[in-house]
């Protein structure tokens, strides 16, 4: 059994093969609008893949915010790092610079 053999079939009493198809532009079932679909469908599992992944890394809590200059103070004065005159004295300036650069 040669490799011709396993590419003829028959249909309605005629012996294709492949050379036959590939001359008359069809190849079993994805002749036509099949290669279309076929690339549709991937292109969108591709697309939801990347939504998933795109999802997940947003979602992770990662975030490039930077913290509260008030609330570092304010934890450095609860852990004992700096007196109390200290933390009034940060604040005090913290707020007249944010007010100077014009945030609320």
């Amino acid at each position: 059994m040669g490799l011709s053999s396993l590419l003829t079939f028959h249909e309605g009493g005629k012996v294709y093969d492949s050379a036959d198809l590939i001359a008359d532009g069809e190849w079993g079932h994805m002749s036509g609008a099949g290669w279309w679909w076929m690339l549709v469908a991937t292109l969108l599992w591709i697309g939801l893949i990347a939504l998933v992944v795109w999802a997940f890394t947003r979602s992770s809590g990662t975030t490039s915010a930077r913290p509260d200059p008030e609330a570092i103070l304010a934890e450095r004065f609860a852990l004992g790092e700096i007196s109390a005159s200290e933390f009034a004295e940060r604040r005090a300036a913290l707020r007249k610079e944010s007010v100077r650069g014009g945030k609320t």
